[in-house]
């Protein structure tokens, strides 16, 4: 991306952010949309400065729901990825915390999609003595979130992606024809045609 560009685009989306803070968390989801699949760069860095402070803001509230622990842990767990090495580590643990207080609110609605985010999260972050990571709970938590209905592309391609990690060519394959069946979500349509474009490499490692 053009450096002036993205400035501009940073710039922007701070701006923006703030004034649609009152918004909730519907903007909070767009905003991590764009910066997580569109951004990158000093961009993306600016974009998710702001989405901690969100973060933060989700957490610490009295009343927070199932829901706003669970994008909570995604902005964290999303920054982690971009972020990588050592630095990352911090991050992974409070997604993880943020996921494990989204599954204790007990709500369907939020549960398949906290347990496929714990075994994502489980999937890439080192072992022991660096980190928690571990694949057999990995594993565990994507059956888990099986088991309870989810049923979104980021479920589908986030498990398709361990089961091909793990050689586990017949289950990805299975996941990918199963994605197939999705209607993507107007709401969504940044993160549903990245999960499209996921879809198709994934078909290629089956080759």
């Amino acid at each position: 991306m053009n450096r002036l560009v993205g400035t501009i685009i940073a710039i922007i989306f701070s701006f923006s952010s703030v004034l649609a803070w009152s918004d909730g968390l519907k903007q909070v989801i767009t905003n991590w949309e764009v910066a997580n699949f569109t951004l990158d760069g000093d961009a993306q860095k600016v974009a998710f400065d702001t989405l901690l402070e969100r973060a933060d803001a989700l957490r610490s509230n009295p009343s927070a729901s199932a829901e706003d622990f669970l994008w909570a842990g995604i902005i964290e767990s999303s920054y982690a990825g971009e972020i990588g090495g050592m630095s990352a580590l911090s991050h992974a643990k409070q997604a993880k915390n943020d996921f494990e207080s989204a599954l204790s609110g007990s709500d369907p609605n939020v549960t398949p999609a906290a347990l496929a985010s714990l075994g994502n999260l489980h999937s890439k972050v080192p072992g022991w003595p660096i980190g928690f990571g571990n694949d057999k709970k990995a594993k565990k938590f994507f059956e888990d979130a099986e088991q309870a209905g989810a049923d979104t592309l980021d479920f589908y391609m986030m498990y398709a992606e361990y089961a091909l990690n793990k050689g586990m060519k017949d289950k990805a394959l299975a996941l990918l024809q199963a994605s197939e069946e999705v209607e993507p979500r107007a709401e969504r349509n940044i993160s549903d045609a990245a999960r499209i474009a996921e879809r198709t490499a994934y078909y290629g490692r089956l080759n």
